[in-house]
């Protein structure tokens, strides 16, 4: 081969592999976006430090589309993808290890627009604190305010607070996050550490820091916590917050053990992590615990997950459904209809997970997702 061929030669190697690290296949097998019905959209953690976080489209026919950013941008969405949440019409999705928000279009699901942080940083949970601006939940001790329009470049502050938060939620021009150390309280347009309230009397701890604060149809904020004597659960509490007042104004217990009494709503304890969420109307508080099984597990014990619900005007505890064969739940939602979702990632090991349905009707319906699902969420019901 001459020279001149050979330089030609290389120079069409060299330009197909620049090309293909470009649009190079993602982790997941190639979906196929459609005009169709969306049954619920599926935040992927994925695998720390494998570039893996994924949002998965299933669609009412069953079909699924594992990475639609992927498959759409012919590139990662990031490193472990913590929260997707709907501002000004479009999905800004925390990226809690690539220390970064990307912005999607809600239907083609195209970038629309990256903010990368420039100092350390693990960004969550993300809610909108103006019609322009957002405040983005952080585990280093920090607020990081971002621009929810464009241009959206780089966080407009990094805000130094007294304790990490994981869940945010705003009401009455405020900004609530839940702590170990209490509840603390932003004006939401003026966050600064010197002027938090801390409400101590709601907190989290271990088990409850997976619960998000809800906001019911009255406007009043709802946080779960595990109430403990001697050491042990001895009941799950549901706390009412008002938000103008910024104060408890009732406490809902729904007891734990072994023994209760006859006709008493309740629950054996807790299985690792409680999760929380609420229906459209803004009246039932959903959330998990044991109960006991007629089917023992794989260990001989006769414990399954049961979803309980909580009527906000009359402060009654039901038990809404039970999930046999469920020992953790990583991600838990109840759709717009009723029906129960659950983020099972099989034997964390990385692989592919599912999502699984639980219908009024006793069916249960599995869709495969991508690694480490975490957060279901229904398009057109942000509640």
């Amino acid at each position: 081969m001459s020279l001149k061929r050979f330089f030609r030669f290389l120079s069409v190697v060299l330009f197909g592999t620049l090309f293909s690290a470009c649009d190079k296949p993602g982790l997941y097998p190639g979906g196929s976006l459609k005009d169709a019905p969306i049954e619920c959209l599926v935040l992927n953690e994925g695998l720390l430090n494998t570039n893996a976080g994924a949002l998965s489209v299933v669609y009412q026919d069953g079909s699924v589309v594992v990475d639609a950013f992927q498959d759409v941008n012919h590139r990662p969405m990031g490193d472990v993808a913590q929260s997707v949440t709907l501002i000004n019409g479009k999905y800004f999705v925390a990226m809690n290890n690539s220390k970064k928000v990307e912005i999607l279009d809600p239907v083609t699901f195209r970038s629309l627009g990256t903010i990368l942080y420039r100092q350390a940083g693990y960004p969550r949970q993300i809610v909108p604190v103006s019609p322009t601006e957002a405040v983005v939940s952080d585990l280093r001790n920090q607020l990081v305010r971002i621009r929810t329009v464009e241009p959206y470049g780089e966080p407009l502050e990094y805000i130094s607070i007294p304790a990490w938060i994981e869940y945010l939620i705003g009401a009455e021009n405020k900004i609530f996050g839940m702590t170990s150390r209490g509840l603390l309280v932003f004006d939401a347009n003026r966050i600064v550490k010197e002027e938090a309230r801390l409400l101590r009397e709601v907190y989290n701890e271990e088990y409850t820091k997976t619960c998000r604060m809800l906001k019911d149809k009255h406007g009043k904020l709802w946080a779960l916590m595990n109430r403990k004597q001697g050491g042990k659960v001895v009941g799950i509490v549901l706390a009412c917050i008002d938000p103008l007042r910024e104060r408890v104004v009732k406490r809902c217990e729904l007891p734990l053990g072994e023994e209760l009494p006859e006709g008493t709503v309740g629950a054996l304890g807790y299985i690792n992590y409680n999760r929380t969420d609420i229906d459209p109307t803004g009246t039932w508080i959903y959330f998990n615990a044991a109960t006991r099984s007629e089917v023992p597990n794989s260990q001989g014990v006769y414990e399954q997950q049961s979803v309980f619900r909580l009527n906000v005007d009359t402060g009654v505890f039901e038990r809404y459904r039970d999930l046999p064969g469920v020992g953790m739940m990583y991600g838990f939602a109840v759709g717009p209809t009723g029906d129960v979702y659950l983020c099972d990632c099989l034997d964390y090991t990385a692989q592919r997970g599912y999502v699984r349905c639980y219908r009024e009707n006793g069916r249960v319906d599995s869709y495969r997702v991508g690694v480490y699902p975490s957060q279901v969420y229904f398009p057109g019901y942000e509640y």
